[in-house]
């Protein structure tokens, strides 16, 4: 999250527009992307709910990967009908829509998907 200066606004991490923060965590009101602020970062993990800073996270992926690599991406998201239960130090919680964003943001294609409705997102993403 970014925090503007002059007009104490918070910038999404997903899409760059400005939501509400409702107590300790960030709404974006364009994407719907959610950010828990009280939970401590997991630096360690690979896991893009855990990431502190996802862009820095799919930058480390773009420049890690060759060109026309894959790999499987693997995300709860909510759904219209149902949210999933949120995992112990869950930071960041996305809507199918937002990953689809931040992948085509970074330089990313996804390839195919599993079980389209379910509330586990699995891509097979490559790199363009």
């Amino acid at each position: 999250m970014k925090i503007l200066r002059n007009t104490k606004k918070i910038k999404c991490d997903v899409c760059g527009g400005s939501g509400s923060k409702e107590q300790h965590i960030f709404v974006c009101s364009h994407c719907g992307f959610k950010k828990d602020y009280l939970t401590p970062a997991d630096d360690t993990n690979q896991n893009l709910i855990f990431a502190a800073d996802i862009n820095a996270f799919f930058r480390n992926k773009y420049y890690s990967l060759k060109r026309g690599e894959t790999f499987e991406l693997s995300v709860p998201v909510r759904r219209f009908y149902k949210n999933p239960s949120p995992q112990k130090n869950q930071i960041n919680f996305f809507t199918s829509k937002n990953i689809m964003f931040l992948l085509e943001q970074h330089g990313f294609q996804f390839v195919s998907r599993k079980s389209r409705f379910s509330l586990i997102l699995d891509l097979i993403v490559r790199k363009v």
